[in-house]
């Protein structure tokens, strides 16, 4: 894996598995390479570890409360600098900090177009 060129992985933390089928699908026609966490709980050091473009995060997680994964992404020096992208249908948890450190928000169910167009933008930003 090298880390000279701009990752194409998208780290996408999401539990239902329709969304996490149709997100990989996805992101895979798009260029992209899915690493998918069913649970909160090692997103921080899979970050830390794989350096991804973008992380895709819902909030309401069986082990973890997201928006306080967000936060521990958001505190990490090596972590804060990669977008992520809130996808949930519980937007509402997210304060003013939280929807401040996310890149975008979107609410479930939400348009798969302008959540590419997201997810492309943020990745095309990150520098490392």
């Amino acid at each position: 894996m090298a880390d000279d060129d701009k990752s194409n992985k998208v780290v996408v933390v999401e539990d239902d598995p329709a969304i996490v089928e149709l997100l990989s699908d996805e992101l895979r026609s798009q260029g992209f390479e899915p690493l998918i966490l069913r649970r909160g709980s090692n997103t921080l050091k899979t970050v830390k570890d794989q350096k991804p473009a973008v992380v895709i995060l819902d909030l309401a997680l069986p082990d973890r409360d997201g928006t306080v994964i967000l936060k521990e992404l958001k505190d990490d020096w090596d972590a804060k600098k990669v977008p992520v992208i809130v996808v949930s249908a519980y937007t509402g948890r997210l304060d003013h900090n939280g929807r401040n450190n996310a890149e975008a928000v979107f609410a479930k169910p939400f348009d798969l177009d302008e959540l590419m167009a997201s997810v492309r933008a943020a990745a095309s930003k990150k520098e490392d």
